[in-house]
This record gives structure tokens, sequence and C-alpha cells, in this order.
């Protein structure tokens, strides 16, 4: 029998309990970010975003390494090359934070989950399909 009052969620090493909310920072590296205009671009302003952020109470951090929407394209090499560092520094500083990957790409999701991320943030809806086994094989959650 289900209950209610027995459901908990388990993001990497937090688990949260029914009831219970969470605070998700976002601090994207990209140059035509619409969310902060792309002050985050270089690693150590990001760096120092995600201090502040965690110090202002921040379960988990979203790292974003790619527009989302209409701008220029940006190939996996690139995504890779602005998250992966910012997810290795913050597993390294903050091993208990939430990590999360907005990507919409299954290879960015598998290589960051391996660096420490906990959560795939697929903001695209499923435009890569393969997010779904990637999420799978790495036990990381998976928004859609």
């Amino acid at each position: 029998m289900w209950h209610r009052d027995r459901v908990h969620l388990r993001l990497g090493r937090r688990t949260f309990a029914p009831g219970e909310f969470a605070v998700m920072a976002i601090v994207n590296r990209t140059p035509d970010s619409f969310y902060d205009g792309g002050t985050n671009v270089e690693l150590d302003a990001a760096r120092a975003a995600v201090a502040r952020v965690v110090a202002d109470g921040a379960d988990i951090i979203d790292v974003g390494g790619i527009r989302a929407g209409y701008g220029p394209p940006v190939d996996t090499a690139e995504e890779l090359r602005r998250v992966l560092p910012l997810v290795q520094d913050i597993r390294e500083r903050f091993p208990d934070l939430v990590i999360s990957i907005d990507t919409w790409r299954s290879a960015v999701a598998r290589e960051v989950i391996a660096a420490g991320a906990d959560l795939i943030n697929d903001t695209w809806s499923g435009a890569d399909p393969d997010l779904v086994s990637v999420a799978a094989d790495t036990g990381a959650a998976l928004v859609w």
C-alpha cells in the first residue's frame, strides 16, 4: 500500500521528505543566457556565483552550457567545455549539494554525471531520446 507520508525523493546524496521544499539556483555558462545575460561565462565568475547561491541556501545547482531556444549553434565539445569544469568544481567544494545538468544531449549528460551531476534537466523535452537510457544506466534523476 502506498502512503504519501512515506514517499521521499532522493537526488544524489540528499533525501527530501514529503512536503520538504528545495531551492534550485541556475548558473549558466552561456554568453547569450536569457537568465543571467552571460555574467557567468568565465569559470571564476561561475564558481563565485555558485558560492553565493549556496551561501544563500540553494539545495540544487542547475548548470547550463547551451541556451534553450534560439541562438547560435553550440556543439557537444563546446557544451562540455563550458559545463564540465564547473560541475567538477562544485562536486569537489560542495560534496553534498545536488547538481543538475541542463542539457538535451545524452553524450553531455553521461560525461557530466560521471563527473558528479545527480540530475538531468532536459528543457528540450526529449529531443535526444537516449537521455532516458543515460538516466537509467547511471541512476541519475531525469526531469523531462
